[in-house]
Order: structure tokens, then sequence, then C-alpha cells
């Protein structure tokens, strides 16, 4: 069986009982992903075999792990150290395109002085920038400045001539 990345919570039936394996195939999860859950404070009913797993308490347990993702205001980054947004030290941040619709904003955390990071749509920098001074990082010059350089010109006739 194919597990994917994330729990179909949308499979899960609210008045039905479930067992530790049949959530598991449910959700699309191993069983001891669905045991985690229960040490980590999902309720089941553990004092017959099997384990029972009222469907109400998965979508419970479900809305109040989703409701503890945070998200990022338009000028803040995330902190993966303190594990918070904030907004960056000095109201300073760079912008590094991904693609041609978006791309990373980087930034230093205030408080821990980590990087932080956050993805950002390409339209929404207009907007940013009236809040934060965005930076555009440019590649080495040396690199952009090079002209038409011949890729065999260490091969010349004279280096031949010589050996």
């Amino acid at each position: 069986m194919t597990r994917s990345r994330r729990p179909n919570w949308r499979r899960i039936k609210r008045h039905r009982n479930y067992e530790v394996g049949e959530a598991a195939r449910t959700l699309g999860v191993c069983q001891g992903t669905v045991r985690r859950w229960i040490k980590s404070g999902l309720p089941a009913l553990t004092d017959k075999k099997p384990t029972l797993i009222l469907g109400e308490d998965l979508i419970a347990f479900h809305q109040a792990k989703a409701s503890k993702r945070q998200t990022c205001r338009l000028d803040e980054c995330y902190c993966v150290k303190c594990r918070t947004p904030r907004v960056p030290a000095g109201h300073i941040a760079e912008y590094v395109p991904i693609s041609a619709h978006s791309g990373n904003l980087k930034a230093i955390c205030p408080v821990c002085e980590g990087i932080m990071h956050t993805a950002k749509a390409k339209a929404s920098i207009a907007a940013l920038e009236r809040i934060l001074a965005v930076s555009f990082p440019q590649g080495d010059p040396r690199l952009m400045d090079s002209g038409n350089p011949s890729p065999n010109d260490h091969k010349t006739l004279e280096h031949f001539d010589n050996g």
C-alpha cells in the first residue's frame, strides 16, 4: 500500500469507532503513527483489546493539531530556532527569486540572530517594500561582466608549439 505524505482527514467518519489498524489504513499512515498520536494525547479506549478510537476524537485531534500551525504576516519571516514568526531585525530582508512567480525572503531574527525564511509571491513584493527594506541580490560581478569568453582560450597555438 502506498502511503501518502499527509493523512487524508476527510476520510474519517464522525460516528464510527476505529481500531488502530483501521485508523491507519483510513488515513494512509502507519500504525506506529497512530500509536504515537495516542501517546501524545489522542483520546482512545485502551482498557480493553483492541484499542478503539472514536471518529469524533480523531477529528478533534486533527483540528487541534492543525490550529497550532503558525502563519506569517506579510512583514514576518519564520525563525526555525525560535519556532515563531518575527519581523526581521532592522526591518531588512533579502528576496531571492526561485521561479518566475515566487521566491524566498531571507532575514535575520532580532532575538536569536539566526536566519529566517518565508516563501513570498513575486506579486506581493511591491506591498512588502513599503514595510521592509527589501534587497535583491545580484550575482558576482566578475561572472556577469565577463563578456564573451572563448571556451578554448587556454589552448593557444603557442602552447602546443612549445611542448
